[in-house]
């Protein structure tokens, strides 16, 4: 058993936890957001009164919405109670050169911080099914595999700090394309009057299969836009940090600046629901019902 501290417990960090306690961990909890702390209380986790209870238990992992949060947990709360040899992690998408910057800090206390974005939603949190691209030193990664056993199904040390999350961007940058393709083939397939369960059955069983196509196309044919832990706007936010990394190489995307754009126009009524709700904002497709975003 080890002894974890862990923040952000939000749509993906509340599975990630209960999975740890599963695997026989003690897990102490903190958040920003204390009422968001209920689910995982109830699964044994133990309340944190503040960050130098999480900081004080033997590993300290995290799921934080963007690189300000980073920045104020972890270099303005975490930091200063950070011990030679421990080890701290998290799971969150934000710039690389944030993780950069914190893990430099950290060095500095003789601590190692590893950048170790996930993928798979929250349903892979739940599952235990997630895969982590990490960033930092090689000996914080090994001491992190036995522990991320309890939440993911794979691992991959791509290199020194920010380049777990470099990949992370690379994967969100694939996601928000196909999500904005899933949306147009949805369109297309109900403007053509086609079949939807059938046609569902071939994509899904050919070349084009896929699990963004299979979770945008199947929502936008049945007009769900419930985004069940995944809202179209976190990817908005997301979005940014992939412009950035695009920028720094001098990389010109023929199909990243269309899906931003996609995303964008949706997002100023359709923040908080799933990316089938792209659909409504297609370029060409019909007016979009005002009282659609509403219901």
């Amino acid at each position: 058993m080890t002894r974890i501290g862990f923040t952000g417990v939000g749509a993906m960090g509340a599975p990630m936890v209960r999975n740890l306690l599963a695997a026989g961990h003690e897990v102490t909890v903190w958040a920003r957001s204390p009422a968001k702390l209920a689910p995982v209380l109830e699964a044994g986790a133990v309340p944190a009164r503040n960050l130098a209870e999480v900081a004080a238990q033997d590993v300290v992992l995290g799921c934080l919405l963007d690189g300000p949060a980073i920045e104020e947990v972890y270099l303005g709360g975490l930091l200063p109670h950070a011990r030679a040899g421990q080890l701290f992690a998290d799971h969150g998408t934000y710039a690389p050169h944030v993780a950069e910057r914190v893990a430099a800090a950290f060095a500095e206390r003789g601590a190692s911080y590893l950048d170790a974005p996930v993928s798979g939603g929250p349903m892979g949190a739940a599952a235990g099914t997630l895969v982590c691209a990490v960033g930092g030193d090689p000996a914080g990664v090994e001491q992190l595999r036995p522990i991320a056993q309890a939440y993911t199904a794979r691992i991959a040390h791509l290199g020194g700090p920010g380049r777990g999350l470099a990949l992370k961007l690379i994967n969100n940058f694939l996601v928000s394309i196909n999500f904005v393709a899933a949306a147009e083939t949805a369109w297309l397939i109900e403007r053509l009057g086609l079949d939807p369960d059938a046609a569902q059955a071939i994509l899904y069983g050919g070349l084009a299969d896929g699990a963004t196509l299979r979770q945008g196309l199947t929502k936008a044919l049945a007009h769900d836009d419930d985004a069940g832990g995944m809202p179209l706007g976190g990817l908005v936010e997301v979005q940014r940090n992939i412009a950035e990394l695009l920028g720094g190489v001098e990389f010109r995307s023929g199909l990243f600046p269309y899906a931003q754009e996609v995303f964008a126009a949706a997002s100023r009524s359709e923040f908080a629901r799933h990316p089938s709700a792209l659909t409504r904002w297609l370029p060409g497709a019909p007016p979009t019902d005002p009282s659609s975003s509403e219901q």
